[in-house]
């Protein structure tokens, strides 16, 4: 609007998604679908051989400390297994994993 160059008078939008956009939130949406509570995929935090290959560090986070009033740590899993040297079998249900 020439007479009132403060006032947007048009719209810009963006582009409409892709095909590609929509498979990377396919497969993103996938992937975090298959995450353990541990941040891990289950396909490997599952894996009954992969008992001893995971270690975890503990931090302690301070912004929950503030909030809770009394040190909070979490435990962040680490692989330490050498997929090259030792592959991991496919993951089957029932089959490579164990119930306690």
């Amino acid at each position: 609007d020439p007479d009132h160059p403060d006032r947007p008078t048009t719209l810009i939008q963006s582009p409409a998604w892709t095909a590609e956009d929509r498979g990377l939130l396919l497969g993103l949406e996938l992937a975090e679908a298959d995450l353990c509570r541990c941040g891990q995929p289950r396909s490997v935090a599952w894996h009954s051989d992969m008992d001893g290959d995971i270690e975890a560090d503990v931090v302690v986070c301070f912004g929950c400390t503030a909030i809770q009033g009394e040190k909070v740590k979490y435990a962040i899993p680490r692989i330490t297994r050498d997929f090259t040297a030792r592959p991991l079998p496919p993951f089957q249900f029932g089959l490579t994993t164990t119930d306690d």
